[in-house]
């Protein structure tokens, strides 16, 4: 096959698999998933705990390793680990103490090991059969189309995920069909998973079908050796690049507090007095505004400078924080659109600069430090709320969790405007000595205008 015929297929295939494994049947009930096994809350912040341990250990080295032995190897390593998470999962005993917690512990390392596997090797995979086709003007629209279409295909797995946790439901269609018996809760506690498991499947169908010409090492011992090589050089040359840096503090800063907050949301439409009934049609909502970013997205990285990008996400953020702050009653749902939005905003544009930016050589490594990076200042984001609500909670005598919870909430807007001012910060003190940024898509809109 030719450069561009392998090009347009990574390409398409890309966004099937991105599809697959990033939109997953248990998320609307991902929490009461953990508790309806069996676990307690403290279990599963230390499962939580395990699984971010797990991503900071391996997003380095596996990325190292995506860029000595190939991305297509690791992406379909990655796959692999997905379907024996789920398999894991879908064997484990419901109440079944401590082997249900052993159970949980392996499932949580293996999908840690998941995660820090397809963190940036696919993309770096797909950008690079772009670039050797000279094809890589190309990539912005390929992330567009891809993160359109998680979106919209989110819609519908957070509405059937819910949906069939709901013991009800599941009892009216079984009525239907026939059956006369009761169906409980632990009936339906394996459903998502096993919907999961079937699309686990159709991930590792698509990751098999990657195309990828990479010059092997002769040995695996060779391989690895080179792969820590490679982290090391990787890291060298980031300290050379102006925009990645800037790139790698922009998504740490923001990732972690929009994710902590975003795994929170349940109880913030509690405080502002949603009904329980709203929140899989409210999550359905928002996926159906994540699918227009893109295009927007897509007009702003050609048509507006990298500073003039990131400049209005981080507005939209501070406004949104302040709004969530007030917790209004309903109304308190627009700000979490605004968040929401911006923040697959922040995800679009920064696929479009860092790949813009990197060397073929290093960008599966930039990708899994920035993922790294992202994964353990949102660990202590987490510490840091958890000392936050201890100290509330120690305050106010006979607190509800609802009182709790809406007095934090003034720390997003706080913490969010020191987080920004340490990006300023950083950033200066990283290039004190460099002039202006100048990505190749900004020396493209110099071009075009002379």
């Amino acid at each position: 096959m030719d450069p561009q015929t392998i090009a347009k297929h990574n390409a398409r295939t890309f966004i099937l698999y991105r599809i697959l494994f990033r939109a997953r049947f248990y998320y609307p009930v991902f929490t009461l998933l953990f508790l309806d096994f069996g676990l307690s809350l403290s279990q599963f912040a230390i499962l939580n705990s395990v699984w971010a341990l797990t991503i900071v250990l391996f997003e380095i080295p596996l990325g190292g390793l995506a860029d000595t032995i190939g991305r297509r190897k690791i992406v379909i390593l990655s796959a692999i680990f997905l379907n024996i998470e789920l398999l894991v999962w879908l064997f484990a005993p419901i109440n079944g103490g401590n082997t249900l917690f052993i159970f949980f512990l392996v499932n949580r390392i293996i999908s840690g090991l998941c995660e820090a596997a397809s963190s940036g090797a696919d993309e770096a995979l797909v950008y690079d059969s772009l670039e050797k086709a000279n094809l890589q003007n190309e990539w912005a629209e390929t992330l567009e189309k891809t993160q359109r279409y998680t979106s919209l295909y989110f819609m519908f797995v957070l509405f059937v995920g819910a949906m069939i946790y709901d013991p009800n439901v599941i009892g009216k269609i079984t009525q239907f069909f026939g059956y006369q018996g009761s169906i409980s809760q632990e009936n339906c506690i394996k459903l998502p998973i096993i919907l999961n498991q079937i699309a686990a499947v159709f991930v590792l169908i698509n990751a098999l079908r990657f195309k990828e010409n990479w010059n092997q090492p002769a040995k695996i011992t060779e391989a690895f050796r080179d792969s820590f090589k490679k982290v090391f050089t990787s890291i060298q040359w980031i300290k050379k690049s102006k925009i990645v840096i800037l790139l790698l503090l922009i998504v740490m800063f923001s990732e972690s507090l929009i994710l902590q907050f975003l795994t929170l949301m349940q109880q913030y439409w509690k405080v502002i007095n949603i009904p329980i009934l709203f929140y899989g049609i409210i999550g359905s909502g928002l996926a159906f505004f994540a699918s227009l970013v893109p295009t927007l997205g897509k007009y702003c990285f050609k048509r507006f400078q990298f500073k003039t990008n990131f400049s209005i996400c981080y507005l939209n953020l501070i406004i949104a924080y302040i709004l969530i702050a007030l917790s209004i009653p309903y109304i308190g749902i627009l700000p979490v659109i605004l968040l929401y939005c911006t923040y697959q905003s922040i995800i679009y544009f920064n696929g479009c600069y860092i790949h813009d930016a990197c060397e073929e050589s290093y960008r599966a490594t930039v990708l899994s430090v920035q993922s790294m990076l992202s994964f353990s200042k949102y660990g202590i984001v987490s510490i840091l709320y958890s000392f936050l609500v201890a100290a509330i909670s120690n305050n106010i005598i006979q607190a509800s969790l609802n009182q709790v919870f809406d007095r934090s909430l003034v720390a997003f807007p706080s913490y969010f405007a020191f987080s920004t001012l340490s990006v300023l910060l950083l950033y200066k003190f990283f290039n004190r000595k460099r002039g202006p940024i100048k990505t190749a898509a900004f020396e493209n809109q110099l071009e075009q205008t002379k």
